[in-house]
């Protein structure tokens, strides 16, 4: 099954905790660029905004660690499609490391592996998940919104530009996201190297 072009894909291979059809629901929602609908997905997140930007060019995106990593990526040699995952090198971004998130794509696209956990990552979240899965996350309402945002990657083949802002009991204010996408050199997708940045600490 070539999870980059079927929509339908078969909900078998989400993992039990996870409700797929959510998981689904939300891709289709962030591939058709409807952030409202999105943002009623996820109720129980009490979301307080959500922006998002597909394909962002770095006059989109306000912070220089971000776009480093954009940067990065759009000056790689292609696949058929997009940076191939085999010439990824964390020395060329070595600044930013603390920050990135390196992810493998599994179980057909519904769920991701975490290569690389960067250290400032763990530190604002409270968890190393190096060598976890998506599903694993100990974060559970957040982690059906990280599926779907990888997802809907699959799905445009695009990198994915967000901001959410959570709600009042969580320590920061806000969290930047830029996912960008690999392929395997075929025109799958098999990787993602994600940059997170937090907000500042709420008291």
């Amino acid at each position: 099954m070539d999870i980059t072009s079927e929509r339908s894909a078969d909900l078998s291979l989400v993992p039990a905790n996870i409700d797929g059809a959510l998981v689904a629901k939300c891709a289709a929602m962030l591939a058709a660029d409807d952030v409202l609908a999105v943002t009623g997905c996820f109720d129980e997140m009490q979301f307080l905004s959500l922006s998002m930007q597909w394909s962002p060019t770095l006059s989109d995106i306000d912070d220089d660690l971000l776009n480093t990593l954009l940067t990065y990526w759009s000056d790689l040699p292609r696949g058929p499609r997009l940076p191939c995952s085999s010439d990824v090198d964390p020395v060329n971004f070595k600044s930013a490391l603390g920050h990135v998130l390196l992810l493998d794509v599994e179980e057909g696209g519904w769920d991701y592996r975490y290569r690389v956990f960067g250290s400032s990552i763990a530190a604002r979240a409270g968890f190393d998940a190096t060598g976890k899965l998506v599903s694993e996350l100990p974060v559970q309402p957040m982690a059906p919104f990280y599926l779907a945002v990888y997802r809907a990657c699959l799905e445009r083949f695009e990198p994915l530009y967000t901001r959410h802002v959570p709600p009042p009991d969580i320590q920061v204010t806000s969290w930047d996201r830029l996912a960008l996408p690999f392929e395997d050199g075929e025109g799958r997708i098999n990787r993602f190297l994600v940059g997170m940045v937090p907000g500042d600490w709420r008291e």
